[in-house]
């Protein structure tokens, strides 16, 4: 199961850049890396996510011009602090709240070294002002939302494999009866 939720998390991972790719020709509010990244390491665990937050930041880097200081640290930390938590604190990695924390305090940590190191004094410092209040919350709610399905599914498949175990048993006991022994 956890190598299918590894595939379907890379997958999700890869669909998310690829649609900001193709329908954002610069950054916006929203930055769908970083819920990709955050959400790559909580459910798919630390190499994940430091694969996906390389390949995430080299997509930012390459093709947005955004700086790599400031991308690389964030995207960093969001993929292996979500990957710790995924390997030692497992249950508490899959809690939407968890996500939406992670995701908060990673796209503040981005947004506050983008302003303060290469935005300080002109115009963009103001309009980013407005991107640092609102984009963290909405990036933080698009990462709980994607551990809530991954708790859906998971319960779905734990639900199925219940009811098959149980199928298995009493099929089990027909063709075990007692009168044999």
């Amino acid at each position: 199961m956890d190598s299918i939720l590894s595939e379907v998390c890379i997958l999700v991972t890869a669909a998310f850049a690829l649609i900001e790719e193709a329908t954002v020709s610069h950054a916006g509010l929203i930055h769908e890396r970083i819920v990709a990244v955050c959400a790559a390491g909580l459910v798919a665990g630390p190499w994940v996510g430091l694969a996906v937050s390389v390949f995430v930041t080299w997509l930012a880097v390459a093709h947005h011009g955004l700086p790599l200081g400031p991308i690389t640290t964030s995207m960093l930390c969001a993929g292996l602090v979500g990957g710790w938590l995924y390997r030692w604190r497992p249950r508490l990695a899959q809690y939407p709240l968890a996500g939406f924390c992670l995701t908060l305090g990673v796209s503040l940590l981005q947004s506050g070294l983008i302003f303060f190191l290469y935005a300080p004094s002109s115009q963009v410092a103001l309009n980013r002002l407005e991107e640092i209040g609102i984009a963290p919350v909405l990036q933080g709610l698009g990462t709980a939302l994607i551990l809530a399905i991954v708790e859906q599914v998971r319960n779905q498949d734990e639900q199925t494999r219940a009811a098959a175990a149980a199928e298995v048993r009493a099929l089990q006991s027909r063709m075990n009866p007692h009168s044999l022994v």
